[in-house]
This record gives C-alpha cells, structure tokens and sequence, in this order.
C-alpha cells in the first residue's frame, strides 16, 4: 500500500470515525437526563473527520500521491462515517419520550416529519442513504477492476456537504438548542435535504456509468 500522508489520514479517519459512534451510541434522549456533552464531542469530532477528508484530498493532489488505495478507501470511509452517523441516529436511544413530559416544540411538529425521533432521522432515510451508497459503491468497484477510474463527481462532494451539515445541525440542536423552534426546523430541513440530494446523486452517478454497466465502454 502507498503509505504516504494521504492515506494515513484516511486511515485516522476509521479512528476518529469509531469514537465518533462510541459517543453517539452513549447518549440518550431523555428529558432531563441527556448528557449533552457527549454530543458535543461527537459534533467536534465529526468537524475534525471533515478537516482531514478535506486535506488528504488536496495534499494527493498537490503533490501527486494519488493512488487506487485512496480512491477506492477514501470514499469508503466516508460512508461509513456518514451512513454510520444516520443509522446511529435513528437509534431507538434517539426516539422522543413520552408526549406529557416530552419537548415541547418538538411535539407540535407533524409526525411524518420526525416519526418522534428527536434527530429527526427515520429509519427508511437510512435505508435510502445506504442503498444508494451500495449502488454507487458497487459501479466504482467494477469500474476499478477494469482500470477504468471512477472519481467522486461535483454532485457527490454536494451531497457529502449537505449531509454532514445535516449529521452536524442535529447534533448541534440537540446538545445546545433542544427546545428552540428554529434551530429545530434548521435541523428537519436538513435532514431531508440530505435525503434528497442523496437520491439525486445517486441518478447522477449511475447515468454517468451507464455506457460501462451496459459494457460499451468505459463512463465518460
């Protein structure tokens, strides 16, 4: 493997992403009793994520030490730090407490918007974000079997960006502002911003793989 710094940083990433889902699977949403500052480490910690994913891209490029093992790790890592982030919350340790002693705010919200999960994240959102990650995953891994390289797309980078803001305002709101009504509808929009841009990715990546899945050739 290249072990340049690139890579090594992506391997932090795997590091930082585990403690990432320690501090997240330790919290509970109850109200009167959430340990705030569990969420507020994991919201630190997902920024430092972000700050590395940037630098190993750029330092690669600079000083050209790209390689098949970031290209192929690099986005791994960040679905499994992304996807890892929805799936821990839509845990059943994010759900809402009871309506009589719950938030406020939070329960005069539609219930198809948060399905009483505090995060705001439902778990068919998951299932959305992870087979579109399985998809595009999929088409890169035969594209680099067949030497054919298969970078991240502008449309990609856009949906990583919307969903990190998405995982970072809801661990924001929650920690610091659980009861203020527009940090709340910050944190529900993003989240199914999230969502949306995902799939929409998802279209972009398979339309420009198309000529390989078909086997005409290598995508344009």
């Amino acid at each position: 493997m290249n072990w340049k710094l690139p890579n090594q940083l992506t391997v932090g990433r795997i590091v930082l992403a585990a403690v990432f889902f320690a501090m997240l699977g330790a919290y509970e949403h109850r109200w009167g009793a959430r340990p705030a500052w569990l969420l507020n480490a994991a919201f630190v910690i997902y920024i430092v994520a972000g700050i590395t994913d940037v630098l190993d891209g750029w330092i690669a490029r600079k000083f050209h030490w790209t390689s098949a093992f970031g290209r192929i790790v690099d986005p791994f890592v960040d679905k499994v730090l992304v996807v890892g982030a929805f799936a821990m919350l839509a845990g059943s340790n994010f759900s809402m407490p009871a309506p009589l002693s719950g938030d406020p705010y939070e329960w005069n919200l539609p219930t198809w918007l948060t399905w009483r999960m505090a995060s705001a994240v439902q778990a068919w959102m998951v299932v959305v974000i992870m087979a579109r990650e399985f998809i595009v995953s999929a088409v890169r891994g035969y594209s680099e079997s067949q030497g054919i390289k298969f970078p991240a797309t502008p449309a990609g980078k856009i949906k990583m960006f919307i969903q990190s803001f998405a995982i970072c305002a809801t661990l924001f709101q929650l920690a610091n502002l659980p009861a203020v009504p527009w940090a709340i509808w910050v944190k529900l929009a993003s989240v199914w911003l999230a969502v949306v841009a995902t799939v929409l990715s998802g279209f972009v990546y398979v339309g420009r793989a198309r000529k390989l899945l078909i086997g005409d050739g290598p995508a344009s």
